[in-house]
């Protein structure tokens, strides 16, 4: 889909991939100063097939917001994507043969700020129609054969036709890397970075979609009244959990559902999901309700696909020497939480903030510093998420309250600020950036007790229901994402998100110090949330007791108090005996 039949010779801006991270950032440096030139190059040749195309369906709030209001595609999701019903998590029980007997986590109604389930090839294909009408140059089939970084200008070498067809070399102020993992400019420079998530990942899309309330009994009034109506858990993200993987349950407007695995090699080899029948295989043994479900529908897989150790992190993502890396040119984190188009919204908006005021004249090298600094900064933080955690993946007790400090980090921080548009503010981000570190600084300290608590207590909990809507001060951190405030009243909310984040914390502490018996301090001791653990020697020498922070009583008496509702022994029965 080329708007003409031959590339310019000079563009602002040089985009290397026209998938899902490189066409949105066409549209948002077209809407943000339409007399930019922008030049789009994209090696699949024509529209994308629907359904059986690319991962990445699943949006959250900050991506569907980017979508919806900052790139102007708003009417596309509401119309022709599946509204979803949130994210929904299910855990072991026994052999994970009754799903009603799992302990569940989701909302009982769709959420007041909406996400959506993309199908990726029908989204792409009406974001390259409006690149096209949008005036920028998009050129399908154009395989990206060479880079040359200059000094006014970057020479960009396509081939089109493919190999030895018509070579055409292209010159841009601006290049941005959206190539996915072909990894052009990252190899280019040397911006490769490990880290230490090592996960796997296999997919199929399956024709016709599948429904889990299929698998529990219709007559199971008390599972069925959790939610406020039948049949919307199947438009949730759903997410069946286990000790070392999960697996994704993914409907999409075209009509397939989306199933994948995801998998900690430590407790599920590689070899065990690297081909359909092998992914077949270890569905029968570890999900069974799922594998009932896919018998004798061997005709409906409409394809297979697979990453190994998917995860990596990057050096660097934008320089002043007018280069930038964009989507999973960059870096990605893990699909659990869905953050790869949230790192395509803050990535593409940091890189508009910088082109834009470049193009215009003016001295950007400040602001790449500090949007490369949060950007990686936001980027380790939510690594902690996931990196070592598969451990207790299958863990009600401790993921319920993961889980829930998870969104308070989400909806309190990266999010908000970026419902208000304030990420590319920097006297404002300078200001509110202590809130931030407190925040992040009190989740990596939770993230490792998560690990301490499943060590001393890995009981198996049955048929309970963990409802996002009944923790109060977490409903209301989704709910502010519109709130519009105020410069001051928002930093104002960040600092009581930092605030309800130490609460949390004192009282997650609390609940998983309990499984330590006499040992656990009591509720009027002083606890330091950013000095947690279940290392009872450790706690005089760290200062964990009697110095700064909030009893466990001052705690509860707050917003963090609801957090009970979110504890597997006050929502849940204990298994007959423990794993």
């Amino acid at each position: 889909m080329a708007t003409r039949e031959q590339p310019a010779d000079l563009y602002d801006v040089a985009i290397l991939g026209g998938g899902l991270a490189g066409l949105t950032l066409a549209l948002q440096l077209r809407k943000a100063r339409p007399e930019t030139s922008v030049f789009v190059a994209e090696k699949r040749p024509g529209p994308a097939p629907e359904a059986a195309f690319k991962v990445g369906e699943s949006t959250v709030e900050l991506s569907c917001n980017y979508f919806g209001e900052v790139v102007g595609m708003k009417d596309h999701l509401e119309h022709d994507q599946i509204h979803k019903c949130g994210l929904r998590f299910f855990f072991p029980a026994g052999d994970n043969s009754d799903l009603a007997e799992r302990v569940e986590l989701g909302p009982p109604l769709y959420p007041p700020v909406p996400s959506y389930q993309l199908d990726r090839g029908r989204f792409e294909n009406e974001a390259s129609k409006r690149v096209a009408d949008a005036g920028a140059d998009l050129f399908m089939g154009a395989f990206v054969d060479g880079v040359e970084l200059g000094g006014d200008h970057h020479a960009v070498t396509i081939v089109r036709g493919g190999p030895g067809g018509e070579r055409t070399t292209i010159n841009a102020r601006w290049v941005v890397d959206a190539s996915g993992r072909a990894f052009i400019l990252k190899r280019k420079l040397g911006l490769e970075q490990s880290n230490g998530h090592v996960v796997n990942s296999s997919w199929f899309r399956l024709a016709g979609g599948l429904d889990i309330e299929q698998w529990v009994p219709q007559d199971d009034a008390q599972w069925f009244e959790r939610m406020k109506q039948r049949g919307w858990r199947r438009f949730s993200t759903n997410h069946l959990c286990g000790q070392g993987y999960w697996v994704w349950l993914i409907p999409l407007s075209s009509g397939p559902i989306s199933i994948g695995i995801v998998a900690d090699p430590r407790f599920h080899p590689w070899e065990r999901m690297n081909t359909l029948e092998a992914s077949l295989d270890w569905i029968r043994e570890f999900e069974p309700q799922l594998s009932e479900a896919l018998d004798g529908r061997a005709d409906d897989v409409e394809d297979f696909l697979k990453i190994e150790d998917f995860s990596y992190s990057c050096k660097q993502v934008f320089s002043t020497d007018r280069w930038a890396l964009t989507g999973e040119a960059g870096a990605f984190l893990d699909p659990f939480y869905s953050p790869g188009s949230d790192y395509i919204a803050m990535s593409n908006t940091f890189i508009t903030d910088i082109v834009t005021r470049e193009l215009d004249g003016e001295e950007v090298a400040k602001r790449v510093d500090a949007h490369n600094d949060l950007y990686l900064s936001a980027f380790a933080t939510h690594l902690t998420f996931y990196e070592d955690q598969y451990v207790f993946w299958g863990n009600p007790a401790v993921m319920g309250a993961k889980i829930t400090a998870n969104n308070i980090l989400y909806w309190g921080a990266n999010a908000l600020l970026f419902f208000h548009r304030k990420l590319t503010e920097l006297e404002f981000m300078s200001e509110v950036r202590p809130d931030l570190e407190r925040i992040w600084a009190v989740n990596r300290r939770l993230e490792e007790l998560f690990r301490q608590w499943h060590a001393v207590d890995s009981r198996e909990w049955r048929r309970g229901y963990v409802g996002v809507t009944d923790f109060p001060a977490l409903i209301q951190r989704h709910i502010q994402l519109t709130a519009g405030f105020d410069d001051d009243a928002l930093k104002a909310q960040l600092a009581a998100n930092a605030d309800l984040m130490e609460a949390v914390t004192v009282l997650i502490f609390n609940k998983a110090a309990a499984a330590l018996g006499n040992g656990a301090p009591g509720d009027d001791v002083k606890i330091d949330p950013y000095k947690v653990s279940l290392e009872p020697d450790r706690w005089e020498a760290d200062g964990l007791l009697g110095g700064s922070g909030l009893t466990v009583a001052e705690a509860r008496q707050g917003p963090a108090g609801g957090l009970e509702s979110c504890f597997a022994d006050v929502v849940a029965q204990p298994a007959l005996s423990p794993r």
